[in-house]
């Protein structure tokens, strides 16, 4: 399956083939194998602008989930899109002790995960969200246990689909 990722923000280099690779283990490891989802990598002022018109918050925020609903996939394999800024993820990176990389795959889960059905609005759903993302991307760090990851099936009650962070 081809995940498309559009990168808007060009000031440091983000690896395309790995963020797919990690889109399509996540999904297997939700049991959505086959669906579709789109990613947006840009800059603060689109995230901005998009979490003012679709959320009503005018401020920057780091990802954004959109869930597709029936109209928008003629087959179901639909799942929606994400947007990330890249700005953000560079800004928060030293700040999570992580590098640009690795906070950029963390946006990532994060907001597949949210297109899953997670939400982390409850304690105990902010948990659950949190140990399914850890999975995830300790599994991007060792990329010979995907089966290993793809076993574990969430324990959680699923949220309704359009939450973001």
């Amino acid at each position: 399956m081809a995940v498309p990722i559009a990168i808007h923000w060009k000031k440091k280099p983000v690896d395309r083939a790995g963020l797919a690779r990690l889109v399509r283990a996540v999904l297997a490891g939700e049991g959505r194998r086959g669906v579709r989802v789109g990613i947006v990598l840009t800059d603060n002022a689109v995230l901005r602008r998009l979490n003012a018109d679709f959320r009503g918050k005018d401020r920057v925020t780091d990802v954004l989930s959109f869930p597709s609903d029936a109209d928008d996939s003629e087959d179901g394999r639909y799942l929606g899109d994400i947007a990330v800024s890249l700005e953000r993820a560079a800004e928060q990176a030293p700040r999570f002790g992580t590098r640009f990389p690795g906070e950029v795959r963390r946006l990532v889960v994060h907001g597949l995960l949210h297109l899953c059905g997670y939400d982390h609005h409850a304690p105990a759903d902010g948990r659950r969200m949190k140990a399914r993302e850890r999975l995830y991307l300790e599994g991007a760090r060792t990329p010979a246990r995907p089966a290993a990851r793809r076993a574990v099936q969430p324990a959680v009650r699923r949220a309704p689909a359009g939450r973001t962070r």
